[in-house]
């Protein structure tokens, strides 16, 4: 009887380190398991990002958009004869009919059939380049990656004095609202304000409404102030102060799927258009409606679809067209139809950098020089 007793003991000391071993393994489970598990999201985050930033789609242009084989989609129109410049970053015509353009080496001038140059190396340029061009209506403006500077009205080009209040003195662009001067710099986006100084735009005054503060591209549209960085485009509604994010949308270029940097902006009276390295992207929702029903779709244009090349470097509305300067030449998207436009003859440069248009004259800055074309002869 002893020995059945000890034997029946230690079965049941075995069974209880059983069970505590059991429960100690359970509550091992469960902990790790909540360890593990994604923290609960903050539904006022969620909430505000999503005002600001839409979910994107991005898809392909139909591929009827136009059909190489077609003979329709080549079309062959006379071209000026080139201006020889250094390689062009900008052009612009002024009110006065005058065609200005941005170059390696300075400032190009070109008024009837007088071409004038102005340059750091023979003192009439106070930069070694200039970057961007805006005229405000009174008078002409350059911006260049060393500073703001202005023509006077004897027509000397001298360092603004107001480019001290720029966020930074790396100039991307310039732009105007008919009014304003509005500049895209290394570290902002600025305006000229009524005191005569920069109103700075950045990460910090927006509240994050502006995203990066790289500000390559700039555009105004309406009351929308349009600002292409590294991260994206960033919209804003200047009818509202831009230290409220809740007045700024914002399309991130990694949930939307496209290259880096966006090299021009164009609007075309209803859609946002953007050009970048891989081709060009439609901004299909209207812009009388980016606060009303923003969910955005962007449509990509590339050489599948009969672009000269994938790389396009700026793109300008024109006479109920978009106009296309791409590393392959000029072409035209025109009722669902894509144009190449090639010379007939004669000299010409292929890569394009810039486009600029006055009446029905379309402007082109290239490597080495400045051309036109008649638009009228297009159609």
């Amino acid at each position: 009887m002893t020995e059945k007793a000890q034997t029946n003991g230690k079965n049941t000391g075995n069974a209880f380190w059983l069970t505590v071993l059991l429960v100690a393994l359970v509550f091992y489970v469960i902990n790790e398991s909540k360890t593990h598990s994604p923290p609960p999201q903050d539904q006022s985050i969620s909430q505000n990002q999503s005002d600001t930033t839409a979910a994107v789609a991005m898809d392909l242009a139909p591929r009827r958009i136009s059909d190489t084989r077609d003979p329709s989609a080549t079309l062959k129109v006379p071209f000026s004869n080139p201006i020889k410049t250094s390689a062009v970053n900008d052009l612009l015509v002024d009110p006065s009919g005058t065609v200005w353009a941005a170059t390696e080496a300075g400032i190009t001038s070109v008024q009837n059939d007088k071409v004038t140059h102005y340059s750091l190396v023979d003192g009439t340029f106070p930069f070694p380049q200039a970057e961007c061009l805006a005229h405000d209506g009174k008078q002409l403006w350059v911006g260049t990656l060393f500073g703001l500077c202005q023509k006077t009205q004897n027509n000397r080009f001298v360092r603004a004095d107001v480019s001290e209040s720029l966020p930074s003195q790396i100039i991307w662009d310039l732009t105007t609202d008919g009014t304003t001067l509005w500049a895209g710099t290394q570290k902002g986006a600025a305006f000229l304000n009524k005191e005569g100084a920069f109103t700075t735009i950045d990460e910090k005054s927006s509240n994050s409404g502006l995203r990066q503060n790289w500000c390559k591209q700039i555009f105004r549209m309406g009351s929308w102030f349009v600002a292409a960085h590294d991260k994206g485009i960033s919209l804003w509604n200047t009818s509202f102060p831009a230290a409220n994010p809740e007045w700024w949308k914002n399309i991130d270029h990694a949930r939307a799927g496209f290259t880096r940097p966006v090299s021009d902006i164009a609007f075309d009276g209803k859609y946002l258009w953007l050009s970048t390295p891989h081709g060009v992207l439609h901004l299909t929702t209207p812009v009388d409606r980016f606060f009303s029903d923003f969910v955005p779709n962007l449509v990509s244009y590339s050489r599948i679809h009969g672009l000269p090349a994938d790389c396009i470097s700026s793109i300008i509305s024109h006479k109920d067209s978009l106009w296309l300067a791409t590393e392959e030449g000029l072409a035209r998207i025109n009722k669902e139809l894509i144009q190449l436009i090639s010379p007939e003859s004669g000299n010409f440069a292929r890569r394009i950098r810039k486009l600029a248009s006055s009446g029905d004259l379309l402007w082109l800055g290239t490597d080495n020089g400045i051309q036109f074309i008649n638009t009228a002869m297009v159609d």
